[in-house]
């Protein structure tokens, strides 16, 4: 099959793919969480969050300059390394892929489930059974999408992005006029003791450096943060798209600028018009918690669904081809990148589907475990990318002498997202993710060691083995 018979994205719909990869379950979920470690600096905290996903969302889109191939944090370190770091980092990556994916199905799933089932029915013993149909379920949904070709894909995704996006607007204009017109401003409720307690800073979460409000909005910064990942994965699929090495270094800081404004004046009108009642709810949605009409609090909620599903659809649309460059380049059998006439990798799609619905049955659908386990691969990218378009730029190949360069995009903000980085990682809480309920005393998690130890050293170990063994020869 000819690849100009095969639908591919354009510029914005580029630009809205990265903007449904971007917002799904975070800027829902997590304002409760910074409102608590922030206080009044909440907004404060998206706002440096979204500052250091704009510099390395930059740094993506300038390393997406230099090479065309699908896989991206995996293309641009082989380019700029060589096989080894970069078959470390795809293989990794792909396999967090899978679990990211696990941790927005299980989201949505678990949402879904709190919304149309009666709430004692959610909490029985038999909870894990229905959020397993509803995995199975969301996965054949998926998967019809899929298999539907490129061009369905695009209509889902183009739908789902603006539709989050209204449910956001309708939520930032309805606040802004019940402020105006009735009055409210509780946004001072966000310092008061029920609401906000200053939290430490640690090394590794293990050495503690300090407690005041300045360490508190760094912690809230890294959970603000969760809100805005994704965007590592716009170019997953970048031989799918139209010109990638042209489109996607504008279209990915676009899609970063659009999320960054919904975030903060989402965060700012719920402030105002309940912080209090957004850190205290105990509902899934917590924006939804300061909504007083019912309608237009199910609105916020079906929004919710909607921006969870869609990114569900960018999830299962950008991680199989991780698999597909890792095979096409010799790393995993070929056969793995085999496509159907519409263009989908079947194999890929479904060794990651099985990786989504696997780690969340092993880790009992613990959204916070499963989600702990891909902040570590990311942070493998954020630091190692950066490092590799400053190679790439210094490069004198013949394959770079025509790509263009900039001081501040090819240097300067690189070495920026490459301390940034590294400060994140180390102020990171590992024993969120090596420790039952994150606390020594309650013992190790088996099953998230067991992960870590799969994903990091044993997978690795027998990806370089095929390759060394087979794959090296079979592209040589």
């Amino acid at each position: 099959m000819s690849s100009k018979t095969i639908k591919k994205l354009g510029f914005w719909s580029i630009v809205l793919y990265g903007v449904n990869s971007i917002i799904g379950t975070g800027i829902f979920l997590t304002p409760g969480t910074v409102i608590k470690q922030a206080g009044t600096l909440a907004p404060l905290a998206y706002i440096l969050a979204g500052v250091f996903a704009v510099v390395l969302a930059v740094v993506f889109a300038t390393a997406a300059k230099y090479t065309k191939a699908n896989g991206a944090a995996f293309a641009y370190t082989t380019a700029a390394f060589g096989d080894n770091v970069g078959i470390y980092v795809g293989i990794t990556r792909a396999i967090s892929g899978g679990i990211a994916w696990g941790v927005m199905a299980t989201a949505v799933t678990k949402t879904l489930c709190e919304i149309f089932l009666h709430e004692q029915v959610v909490q029985s013993s038999n909870a894990n059974m229905y959020y397993l149909i509803g995995l199975f379920i969301l996965f054949a949904i998926l998967l019809i999408i899929n298999f539907s070709g490129t061009k369905v894909v695009e209509w889902v995704n183009n739908i789902s992005t603006v539709g989050k996006l209204a449910a956001l607007g309708l939520f930032v204009i309805a606040g802004i006029g019940i402020i105006i017109f009735y009055h409210v401003n509780n946004y001072s409720q966000a310092a008061s003791a029920d609401v906000y307690t200053a939290v430490p800073m640690s090394l590794f979460g293990f050495f503690t450096l300090g407690q005041n409000d300045w360490t508190g909005l760094i912690v809230a910064t890294i959970s603000a943060l969760y809100a805005f990942t994704g965007f590592e994965s716009i170019a997953n699929a970048a031989e799918d798209m139209e010109e990638p090495d042209k489109t996607l270094p504008k279209a990915i800081p676009i899609s970063i600028v659009i999320v960054g404004v919904a975030y903060i004046s989402v965060i700012v009108v719920g402030m105002f018009l309940g912080p209090e009642a957004i850190a205290t709810s105990s509902d899934t949605v917590k924006l939804a918690a300061v909504i007083g009409n019912d309608a237009l609090k199910m609105i916020i909620v079906l929004g919710a669904v909607v921006s969870m599903f869609g990114i569900n659809v960018a999830a299962s649309f950008g991680s199989p081809r991780i698999f597909v460059a890792l095979a096409d380049k010799g790393v995993l059998p070929k056969v793995i990148s085999k496509q159907s006439k519409r263009g989908v990798p079947v194999l890929a799609f479904i060794i990651t589907a099985a990786l989504a619905l696997t780690f969340p049955i092993a880790l009992g659908f613990d959204v916070s475990s499963l989600a702990g386990l891909s902040v570590i691969v990311r942070f493998i990218q954020y630091i190692l990318v950066p490092i590799a378009v400053i190679v790439m730029a210094k490069s004198t190949a013949s394959k770079w002498v025509n790509v263009k360069r900039g001081t501040m995009t090819d240097f300067v903000l690189p070495v920026i997202a490459v301390l940034a980085s590294v400060f994140l990682a180390v102020m990171y809480n590992y024993k969120s993710i090596l420790f039952v309920g994150g606390d020594m005393a309650n013992g190790l998690n088996i099953l998230s060691v067991t992960a870590i130890c799969l994903l990091f050293v044993v997978v690795p170990v027998c990806t370089y083995l095929y390759y060394y063994m087979v794959g090296k020869k079979r592209v040589a």
